[in-house]
């Protein structure tokens, strides 16, 4: 189960009311308005305005599970994803703030390629693909794979240094083989994770990212994090039995087993 997170701030709350004024239009206002309250932790809608104001860095909890009752209570059945989205938009345009090199392909648009005539692309081109990827981090397409990512990080162990090891683009493709539903029981993952988006939910569960540039001098896609080699290799393991350091571990076991045997039998015969 993933957890979500976003600030509690007055244009926050506003861009979640005008996305679910879109996304649940037969739902009346007041009631779309209180139950955003209860999905975010708070007892009415006039409670979270009033955190508003209070403090600038306050921040909620997303429990779309309290949405959907008081909701349920006053005639409306809906499913929780609209909410999810509405608040997972809200916390994927923070990391996007924080990171402004970030683009669902990564950090930057990677080194120039050359396109089908052979000829490089244009500063211009490059802006253009550039721009574009920092807009999808925002898109319906970002959402789910933003929470499969989140769900994910929610069983890795965070460590006090940056380690080489933990490349984003190998863990997410952990993330994106990870089976996994919704808090109310919808299939989450698998699902495809794309490199950028899977360095926004590592960015807002709180660890830290490391950029780095390739041996050409250009910015790499790929960062690393502060993130525990063990707990990385477990999550492998048993997410990726097939992928090449599940199997190398595989054998070593079966190497380890086998010596174990053979000097128990060694050991019986005496």
């Amino acid at each position: 189960m993933f957890m979500l997170k976003m600030p509690v701030t007055g244009s926050s709350i506003n861009e979640i009311k005008a996305e679910l004024t879109q996304t649940l239009p037969d739902v009346k206002s007041s009631h779309r308005c209180e139950a955003v309250a209860r999905g975010l932790g708070y007892r009415t809608y006039a409670a979270l305005l009033e955190a508003t104001r209070r403090s600038p860095t306050e921040s909620a909890t997303v429990h779309a599970s309290h949405f959907i009752t008081y909701l349920a209570a006053h005639g409306f059945e809906v499913a929780p994803l609209p909410f999810y989205k509405a608040t997972a938009r809200v916390a994927l345009r923070g990391v996007s703030e924080k990171v402004p090199r970030l683009t669902t392909w990564g950090v930057g648009i990677g080194r120039p390629t050359r396109k089908s005539d052979g000829s490089f692309p244009t500063w211009q081109e490059r802006r253009a693909d550039f721009d574009s990827g920092r807009s999808d981090l925002l898109s319906d397409y970002a959402i789910k794979p933003f929470l499969l990512s989140l769900a994910l990080l929610g069983r890795v162990k965070p460590t006090k240094t940056i380690r080489q090891y933990s490349n984003s683009y190998w863990l997410k493709h952990i993330a994106e083989n990870y089976e996994c539903t919704f808090p109310h029981g919808a299939r989450l993952g698998p699902q495809y994770v794309p490199n950028g988006i899977f360095i926004a939910a590592a960015v807002h569960a709180g660890f830290e990212i490391k950029t780095h540039m390739d041996d050409f001098g250009y910015e790499s896609l790929n960062v690393t994090f502060n993130m525990s080699k063990p707990s990385l290799l477990e999550l492998e393991y048993e997410i990726r039995p097939e992928s090449g350091r599940s199997q190398d571990r595989r054998r070593l076991e079966q190497r380890r087993a086998m010596k174990a045997k053979n000097i128990w039998l060694g050991l019986g015969m005496t």
